[in-house]
């Protein structure tokens, strides 16, 4: 009976200095566990020279290694997927390139996954050189998440887990939404899940890839993908003030008529009421805009990522290679 397999993926925009440490460490740990494994590291359009790195690594490990050049940069959590979708594996480790997510991790993964869980989840205890405002605004935004969805979402959860293979094809079929957050995708499918607690390394070279405008963007799509609790708050807001307003006129009439010595002419009642009314539009209306850039997306239909150049491990199995239904790639013919 053919021994089960491995697959490893790791996404790597920029990741020069770092990603010759990774995959050293990454196949000395893979070497030592009975299954056959290969690795698929994804260059999601990285323009310092992660590309030619890969193909070295490609090269040097041409049984181990698949290498998917994508077309241009399309963010992680795009790359993670078209990773996902190209990795044939009993079961599929994702992973960061940037040594954070420990390698040595990696057999407790799967111990789990042969204790029958098809999801294992990796938690951060904590990370080195981290400072106190990320600290704050992770545990905000997974506190705002888990009260506004119904799905609830792990705190401290990250992008390092096995998925097992029967998972690995409802992403691969069945969840092809455009604003992806992979992590609340993962805690929707529902298949029987273990975490993990680790602590995360500092990085082994560069800079997080995640600036705060990325990270805002990165809470906005999990929010908007999840709940629908916002729209909600809106029309109970928007409720309220209405509410309020009327009060505020029974009282301005009652004033007039019984009060008219007490009440003090002004326009500061008027500006205040207008500007705040006014706001409050312009919240909400932008808000409901996010919604709608969302299904907008949708709608254009366009691929999640394309795959200029692909250079696969001589042992992968070429049928997984494509998604079914979904033309998310763009193969160039290899000689």
């Amino acid at each position: 009976m053919a021994r089960q397999k491995l697959t490893v993926v790791a996404p790597a925009y920029n990741e020069v200095e770092g990603i010759e440490p990774f995959v050293k460490s990454l196949l000395e740990v893979l070497d030592s566990l009975p299954y056959d494994s290969t690795v698929l590291l994804v260059n999601d359009g990285a323009t310092d020279g992660t590309g030619e790195v890969l193909d070295r690594l490609h090269a040097a490990h041409p049984g181990r290694i698949t290498v998917l050049h994508l077309s241009r940069n399309f963010g992680h959590q795009a790359a993670l997927t078209a990773g996902m979708d190209h990795a044939d594996g009993d079961a599929v480790i994702c992973m960061d390139a940037d040594l954070q997510h420990p390698p040595s991790l990696i057999p407790e993964l799967v111990e789990r996954w042969q204790q029958g869980f098809d999801i294992v989840q990796a938690v951060r205890r904590q990370t080195a050189n981290v400072g106190w405002m990320k600290n704050l605004t992770s545990r905000a935004f997974y506190a705002a998440i888990n009260f506004l969805s119904k799905t609830h979402i792990e705190p401290n959860g990250c992008d390092f887990r096995l998925l097992s293979r029967p998972v690995v094809e409802v992403f691969r079929k069945e969840l092809r939404e455009r604003d992806r957050f992979v992590r609340g995708l993962v805690s929707w499918v529902g298949f029987r899940t273990s975490f993990i607690e680790f602590d995360a390394s500092p990085r082994y070279a560069g800079e997080s890839k995640y600036s705060f405008r990325k990270m805002l963007s990165f809470a906005r799509t999990g929010l908007i993908s999840f709940s629908k609790m916002p729209l909600k708050v809106a029309v109970f807001f928007g409720f309220s003030v209405s509410l309020l307003s009327l009060s505020y006129g029974v009282f301005a009439v009652f004033a007039y008529i019984f009060l008219s010595k007490q009440v003090i002419p002004g326009w500061a009642s008027t500006i205040l009421v207008g500007t705040f009314l006014g706001g409050c539009q312009l919240l909400f209306l932008g808000l409901i805009g996010e919604y709608i850039a969302t299904i907008f997306d949708e709608i254009k239909g366009r691929p999640l990522y394309i795959v200029a150049r692909e250079q696969r491990a001589a042992t992968g199995r070429a049928e997984s290679a494509a998604v079914d239904g979904n033309a998310d790639t763009l193969r160039s013919q290899q000689p």
